[in-house]
């Protein structure tokens, strides 16, 4: 995300109206896309009936690369071929699934949240691929002691991403919202580059931008934390801002069974993998040479290991008990919420039939 150039604008502003008319554009064209379901389905699929996953760059990605390096998606019975999305990738791999070249991918619950505002895609969420919400932190300059000493700071941080999800969660434990600060909405890298530069009080940023920060900038104060949600004062209920599978409505009902096997190696193989202590080490190795050197994203392997260990990865039992609770539902209305009440979407999105559970193995 970092150095991916927009205009600094407010939440209400014109990057936003931006966001909105490239939504509407992008569902006019989806609908031309889909109205060709034939075509669409089989598009979904690469060259010999592999599932075509879209990738971004992330750990999650590099987790998927180690999982196909041995063999697990074989084992498990599908096939994959992978389509790389470099930057801020998120909406471009929700357009190519609009167009029928990506069958798969990972993507932030805002980012499919607004895609199914904008019914640009029908989209279903068929698993959790992780959750990096425990590595979100509130950072600020060290003579503000508290969240409610923000009141008329300037705060920065990405519009529309759950970074901005986070800060508002944080301001309304404290009986705050946007319009008691001073929003600086900039490019995840840029409000680090803010911060850092102290033109802002206080910053969002992302997993890596954290421990960057911490670094450089010794007097940053970590305000509040992931943790901190489930404390007093204010309400205790927890935090949550996965990242999720998401696959378009027309793949799940011609392909569940290739997607059940993704699921399967990914949930059974690829995380205990990461998450047992006598693999972890080499796990975490082999995704950093991978990020490196395939999605040339550089990055050292105490960072690496910071960011996976920071987020949380779900073996099969685990994901199945999180996607068919009444918490995962709650979360992604209030985000549902968050984007009503910052503009972002006009109407509520419906959400009945968008988590599909039938796919996770168990």
């Amino acid at each position: 995300m970092a150095g991916i150039a927009f205009r600094e604008d407010t939440v209400d502003g014109s990057q936003l109206r931006d966001r909105r008319r490239i939504l509407r554009a992008a569902a006019a064209m989806c609908g031309a896309w889909l109205a060709h379901a034939r075509f669409a389905s089989a598009a979904s699929e690469a060259k010999n009936g592999a599932l075509a996953i879209g990738l971004l760059r992330n750990p999650v990605s590099g987790l998927i690369a180690v999982t196909e390096q041995k063999g697990w998606f074989k084992a498990a019975g599908v096939e994959i071929s992978s389509i790389l999305f470099a930057g801020a990738g998120g909406p471009k791999l929700i357009q190519a699934m609009g167009g029928g070249s990506v069958a798969l991918g990972s993507v932030s619950a805002t980012a499919a949240l607004l895609a199914l505002a904008a019914n640009a895609v029908p989209l279903r969420i068929v698993s959790i691929s992780t959750d990096p919400a425990p590595a979100f932190a509130l950072l600020s300059a060290p003579e503000i002691k508290s969240v409610a000493d923000l009141r008329g700071k300037r705060i920065a941080t990405t519009a529309g991403t759950g970074l901005q999800y986070f800060l508002v969660r944080a301001l309304r434990k404290f009986g705050m919202g946007l319009p008691d600060i001073e929003f600086v909405n900039l490019p995840v890298g840029d409000a680090q580059s803010a911060f850092l530069a102290k033109r802002v009080d206080a910053v969002i940023p992302s997993l890596n931008g954290r421990y960057y920060i911490e670094g450089l900038r010794k007097d940053t104060r970590v305000l509040f934390t992931h943790d901190d949600f489930t404390k007093p004062p204010g309400p205790t209920t927890p935090f949550e801002d996965y990242d999720v599978f998401v696959a378009p409505r027309s793949v799940v009902d011609a392909n569940a069974p290739g997607l059940r096997a993704f699921l399967a190696a990914y949930h059974g193989k690829s995380v205990p993998y990461l998450l047992d202590p006598a693999t972890q080490s080499e796990a975490i190795a082999e995704i950093t040479r991978y990020v490196n050197a395939e999605q040339k994203s550089p990055i050292d392997e105490k960072a690496m290991r910071q960011q996976l260990l920071t987020s949380r990865f779900f073996d099969v039992a685990k994901v199945r008990e999180i996607v068919s609770s009444e918490a995962f539902r709650a979360g992604l209305d209030d985000q549902v919420r968050f984007l009503l009440d910052t503009k972002q979407i006009a109407a509520p999105i419906p959400l009945d039939d968008v988590v599909v559970r039938d796919l996770l193995a168990g």
